[in-house]
């Protein structure tokens, strides 16, 4: 293993995911809804979404969405299309009172919810497609080094995530209401569908 390219690596890979998209509006919103109880479900859904962004990069399927570019187009429309959908159901929520039952009874969802954003997200596609394969040795063994940078990369969202996850935590106390927080967070949900749309 390339000690050096895998250091490069970590830094592409931390940069690009730090940059705020559909990824980093989901775990926010829902954060600012939830409060610190979302970042397992959250942070290991984007986790699963990150290692087949890998698998799918490094094998063979990875050459094909390459080539066909409109593949990112249909993507982002999936993508844009779900957003909108959760951030209306936030927005025209009623308040809850988030007792343990009601978020047990979410992390499934958080969890299902938070890899159908990034699996729908065309810039984890970009991003993995770009990265991974440039930072394989052909020196070193290609399966240990795809399984090595895989593990790093779902290390690195695991990490950047729930940062993101802590910080929106904490902005929590700016609003004061239930019903405030519910409208932050599908505003932010619609935002980003819109920006998916027109980029």
């Amino acid at each position: 293993m390339d000690l050096h390219l895998m250091a490069l690596f970590a830094i592409a890979f931390t940069c690009a995911v730090a940059v705020p998209g559909p990824n980093v509006a989901f775990v926010v919103a829902q954060a600012l809804k939830y409060g610190r109880k979302i970042i397992v479900p959250c942070s290991f859904g984007f986790g699963l979404a990150t290692a087949i962004h890998a698998i799918v990069a490094l094998s063979g399927v990875g050459l094909i969405i390459h080539e066909h570019s409109s593949l990112l187009g249909y993507l982002r429309w999936i993508g844009a299309i779900y957003l909108t959908y959760i951030g209306l159901i936030s927005f025209l929520s009623r308040p809850e009172h988030h007792n343990t039952e009601i978020i047990a009874s979410n992390t499934r969802k958080l969890f299902l919810d938070s890899s159908l954003v990034a699996l729908t997200n065309p810039k984890g596609w970009l991003v993995t497609l770009l990265t991974y394969p440039s930072f394989i040795s052909p020196y070193y063994s290609y399966t240990r080094q795809a399984i090595a940078l895989s593990l790093a990369g779902l290390l690195i969202s695991l990490l950047i995530y729930s940062g993101y996850a802590l910080l929106a935590q904490r902005a929590r106390i700016l609003f004061r209401n239930e019903r405030n927080i519910s409208r932050v967070a599908g505003a932010i949900y619609l935002l980003v569908a819109v920006f998916l749309v027109l980029s």
